[in-house]
């Protein structure tokens, strides 16, 4: 007989499950929900900062593509910017070709550098160690060496007093949000 009293007692004892969620299960939920609302977060931030990668890449581009369009043209009379024109007769310099392109050509002047809101700006090359490339474009000349050279091309910056008189071959490339260089093209000029 006791041992029927000591099985009912446990029986009765026994938590029954009625399906409800307890505090286990709230807690779970709402950690679950914070993971989720910081993952969605995360993205969103990962997405503004690739758009500014990718507008940091279309002003670089839209450089490139001026440049490629003009290049024929800027050997003619009567070239609409003046000091970037090819010219036999007088000395051409980058310094002053620049200067009159941000002045007057209004798909290049009114570009702005997505990470610093401000004009777009050249740099002498990408430095993840210098922060004030982010988001700014790298101008190179591209000079062929003699044949049976180890190189083929030497690289250098195009500086202000580089002639441009005749035809150069440019090399564009952006900083991304990093400071490391992305390539965008190699053109004539």
């Amino acid at each position: 007989m006791t041992d029927n009293v000591h099985t009912h007692d446990a029986a009765q004892a026994a938590p029954v499950n009625s399906g409800m969620p307890n505090r286990s299960d709230f807690l779970f939920l709402i950690l679950l929900a914070c993971i989720m609302a910081t993952v969605a977060w995360v993205g969103v931030l990962a997405y503004k900062e690739g758009y500014k990668n990718e507008v940091t890449k279309h002003n670089g581009e839209a450089w490139m593509k001026w440049m490629k369009d003009n290049s024929e043209a800027r050997s003619k009379e009567g070239f609409s910017v003046g000091n970037c024109a090819a010219s036999d007769m007088e000395r051409k310099l980058w310094g002053d070709c620049f200067k009159e392109l941000t002045e007057k050509v209004d798909s290049l002047n009114n570009l702005t550098n997505p990470f610093t809101q401000k004009p777009v700006h050249f740099v002498a090359k990408c430095d993840p160690k210098d922060r004030s490339t982010i988001g700014a474009i790298f101008l190179e000349k591209l000079m062929a060496t003699p044949v049976g050279s180890a190189i083929p091309v030497a690289a250098s910056q195009l500086v202000d007093t580089d002639p441009i008189d005749t035809k150069l071959t440019l090399k564009l490339t952006v900083c991304d949000k990093g400071g490391y260089p992305v390539k965008v093209d190699e053109f004539e000029f």
